[in-house]
């Protein structure tokens, strides 16, 4: 886990330092630079500064390129289009690097008119480099803090967790009260931040929801491919389990971009199963059953104070609540979806 949040820090840093010697650049440009000695007039401990930064900065750079280098050798034949410019980015600033150096220790005559240029260029290539990554690492740390409860790893957030796990596809084998409590989790969150990331960055995990039984075979599938530093069966299970714990805030993410894209529609556009609609108004189900379902069936995507702050005032909002939580992306029976409307209404409705 700490290599993932150190070198998010890291890349705080590399970027800090590249805005410092850019601008201290800016500054040490304004003295008159001696063309026949081919020096600044610049005072020197400034020059010794821009210097520092520079090799600091330098020092940073090699150590993340080797972080990113074995990476290469990845499962995917073709790289995707964020790791292409990635990986531009990263090797534009080595050639700046080497063509600024190259200027200032072999072609000074050069220095006055080009390594301002340069440099501005190295900037612009941090900062991008830097947006492609870092936001990514520091928003696993948001959504840990905001699960349920107030942490992945509260009492709420885990008894939420238990009752997702038996739905989630893991082995009958598996002790799956072990799995949901804090020790398991807490080492999910180290697969997730260390081995998951050994093939892309943290966006390709977190930027899409999930339901439990996704994860689980998403974490799978991902692992199968996973030839860097490979990833236990055992491991599996635990990071699936801890992206199921943080999954409700993913989810909200979704929702709102959901809303944006059908805010010009009407809830009457919402298409609603008949067959939701005829099991809620003349099957007999079981209350306490229905109530199990739908616990387990909803906490997938949500937290269920959701449901109680706005609750469906009839048993058509009912089904068309339910129709728009599959069209969100839930995936459950047809039957586990009547039992959620035959709940609803008879819970909520007057």
């Amino acid at each position: 886990m700490m290599d993932t949040f150190f070198n998010a820090i890291l890349g705080l840093v590399f970027l800090a330092l590249s805005a410092c010697g850019t601008f201290l650049m800016y500054h040490l440009w304004g003295y008159p630079f001696d063309h026949e000695r081919l020096k600044s007039t610049a005072p020197p401990k400034l020059m010794l500064l821009h210097h520092l930064i520079g090799y600091v900065y330098a020092a940073i750079y090699i150590y993340l390129m080797s972080q990113m280098i074995p990476r290469l050798w990845h499962y995917q034949v073709e790289f995707p289009a964020r790791t292409v410019a990635h990986l531009m980015l990263g090797m534009a600033i080595g050639i700046i690097l080497i063509a600024k150096l190259a200027i200032v220790r072999f072609f000074k005559h050069l220095e006055s008119t080009l390594v301002p240029f340069l440099g501005t260029g190295l900037f612009i290539c941090t900062f991008l480099l830097i947006g492609l990554s870092v936001p990514f690492a520091l928003k696993e740390l948001y959504l840990h803090q905001k699960a349920v409860g107030g942490s992945a790893f509260s009492q709420e957030n885990i008894e939420r967790v238990k009752l997702l796990l038996p739905r989630a596809g893991f082995p009958p084998e598996r002790n799956l009260e072990e799995l949901a409590a804090v020790q398991a989790l807490k080492q999910g969150r180290d697969v997730l931040l260390s081995k998951c990331v050994q093939c892309h960055d943290l966006r390709t995990v977190l930027v899409k929801p999930r339901t439990p039984d996704s994860w689980v075979q998403t974490v799978s599938r991902m692992a199968e491919r996973s030839i860097i530093e490979p990833i236990s069966e055992e491991e599996q299970w635990y990071v699936a389990a801890y992206l199921i714990a943080i999954s409700p805030e993913l989810q909200k993410g979704f929702q709102r971009k959901r809303q944006q894209e059908m805010q010009a529609k009407t809830l009457s556009d919402i298409m609603v199963s008949p067959m939701m609609l005829e099991a809620a108004l003349t099957k007999n189900f079981d209350v306490m059953t229905t109530k199990l379902i739908f616990e387990t069936t909803c906490s997938q995507c949500h937290k269920l104070s959701n449901v109680e702050n706005a609750p469906p005032s009839s048993t058509k909002e009912a089904a068309e609540l339910v129709a728009r939580m599959v069209s969100n992306g839930l995936k459950a029976p047809q039957e586990d979806l009547e039992q959620v409307v035959f709940y609803l209404t008879k819970t909520y409705v007057k």
